[in-house]
């Protein structure tokens, strides 16, 4: 079982990867379309148009990717801040025990005087 940490820099990684990928379709789409434009439009392949619908269709699952783990970093960003929260109110909860206790130890104290 992975743990939070490693979850996170494995989603680091992928996202390094797809935003690499991303700009290589982009490069890719962007050279279709050149050869696709010099050329006159009796000349334009199905194929050429084939293949930059395919790239579209790429992009578009790349984005989708990136945007999926774009929302998982800032829920483990969001699920560790909760969880410092619940560690401090944790602390101020003994505190208020620890004072509440003192405080009772004093008045069984002045009552008995």
């Amino acid at each position: 079982m992975l743990s939070g940490e490693e979850i996170l820099s494995s989603t680091r990684q992928v996202i390094a990867g797809l935003e690499a990928l991303r700009g290589e379709n982009h490069t890719l789409l962007d050279s279709l379309q050149e050869a696709l434009q010099s050329r006159p439009p009796a000349e334009n392949g199905s194929l050429e148009q084939e293949k930059s619908g395919i790239i579209r269709e790429s992009l578009e699952r790349i984005e989708l990717g990136l945007g999926e783990a774009q929302v998982m970093m800032a829920l483990s960003a969001h699920l560790g801040s909760l969880e410092a929260e619940k560690q401090k109110l944790r602390a101020q909860v003994r505190r208020l025990c620890q004072e509440n206790q003192w405080l009772r130890d004093e008045l069984a104290g002045t009552q008995r005087r």
